[in-house]
């Protein structure tokens, strides 16, 4: 996957700017100084045996999601032009529209959780919409998946003209529209076993007669657009607006997990996602009792980056990037320096770097070998959306 750039005309513009920041940061003294840290002063949150149980369920699916939730970064990371969506796609790629590389996957996210209560966690794919804390939150569902005998299976898909909306203890709230006249709205529940969805109320307008003369408000729990099968209204704009609005209020966000944080299932293709994140430490770092550091500058703008991992990789290193050229595609070529390594980039003993992010182009990166033996490089960069830390591979 090449490195996908800014706007071409301020990265041309930008190449003096990197030569001189570079110069500034001291990265040559820096780098012979890392410094071992065992025991953090911050105090680890502790989780209730329920939640301890949740997690690890979620983990072990994930092994049994881990072919589906590939397919999503690999089409979220590599946004084909021309595609035809399969089910369970269109919603992603409307959410990704217009996003390119690492805001691509930090937009959608997911989680694996049972929301149908039958004790086996369902995969839910979803828009993220907020973030706190480097925590990603969102209740737009464009996809779910159940496990079927071991075997994941699709269960529905919302998408932006016919969406699904998370309220709890596995119901929905779905809105849809099929033109300026005909607005729908209704709730949903999952079945049991989490492989489909039972209507509870749909309601929707539609004209009285053939002349267009009237709009009348219909009703029914089939779920069908169709006012044959449905009851008629008898009540105004108002009231049925007012119906969806007190609906919305029982939205609730669900927590997920950004695709720019996913690690690939299988090491054949590790080539697609990187296995390492980029975090800012002053959010992550009281999870770790352990962990490397580095000081690559030491100005007063100087921030805390954290490198974590969920498998370890060999052969970590802290580069130094200098922008080198910008072909007429957008490809950009980066020149690197070694600032730092480490044998190994273990899950348990994170590597915590100060340094300091400026301005649009990247300065600083890392790479590493995965386990396919392949050695990646990536820059790191800020998201203009939210502030996040994004790691954007290139070629090297």
């Amino acid at each position: 996957m090449r490195y996908k750039p800014l706007v071409l005309g301020v990265l041309s513009a930008a190449l003096l700017m990197t030569a001189f920041g570079h110069s500034a940061q001291g990265s040559d003294s820096a780098s012979a100084n890392p410094t071992v840290h065992g025991e953090t002063t911050a105090a680890v949150p502790k989780t209730a045996p329920k939640e301890a149980a949740e997690t690890e369920s979620a983990a072990d699916y994930r092994e049994v999601y881990g072919e589906v939730l590939d397919g999503y970064y690999d089409l979220i990371a590599n946004s084909p032009e021309d595609y035809d969506p399969r089910e369970g796609e269109t919603g992603v790629l409307e959410a990704i529209m217009g996003k390119e590389g690492g805001e691509a996957l930090d937009s959608v996210g997911y989680s694996i959780q049972d929301i149908s209560g039958d004790g086996i966690p369902e995969l839910l794919i979803g828009a993220v919409t907020e973030k706190e804390n480097s925590v990603s939150y969102g209740n737009e569902i464009l996809a779910v998946y159940a496990c079927v005998d071991g075997i994941p299976r699709f269960s529905f898909e919302g998408i932006a003209r016919s969406s699904y909306r998370y309220t709890g203890e596995g119901s929905f709230l779905y809105q849809g529209s099929n033109g300026a006249m005909y607005s729908i709205f209704g709730t949903y529940t999952i079945s049991p076993d989490g492989v489909s969805l039972s209507c509870n109320d749909y309601y929707f307008t539609f004209e009285k007669d053939k002349n267009f003369q009237e709009i009348g408000v219909y009703h029914n729990t089939s779920g069908k657009w169709d006012k044959s099968v449905s009851e008629e209204l008898s009540i105004t704009d108002e009231q049925f607006w007012q119906m969806e609005s007190d609906r919305e209020k029982r939205i609730q966000n669900i927590e997920l997990i950004p695709f720019s944080q996913h690690v690939l299932s299988g090491a054949d293709t590790g080539a697609v996602g990187s296995q390492v994140r980029a975090r800012w430490a002053k959010d992550e770092l009281h999870r770790f009792s352990a962990y490397d550091e580095f000081i690559a500058d030491t100005t007063e703008s100087q921030v805390g980056v954290l490198f974590i991992t969920d498998s370890s990789v060999t052969d970590f290193k802290v580069l130094g990037l200098t922008l080198d050229s910008v072909d007429h595609n957008g490809k950009v070529a980066f020149s690197t320096k070694e600032l730092y390594a480490l044998d190994v980039l273990a899950p348990e003993r994170p590597l915590m770097v100060r340094l300091t992010l400026f301005g649009t182009i990247p300065h600083y990166g890392i790479s590493y070998v995965d386990g396919s033996g392949a050695t990646r490089n990536f820059a790191v960069e800020v998201s203009g959306m939210d502030g996040s830390l994004l790691l954007t591979e290139f070629d090297h």
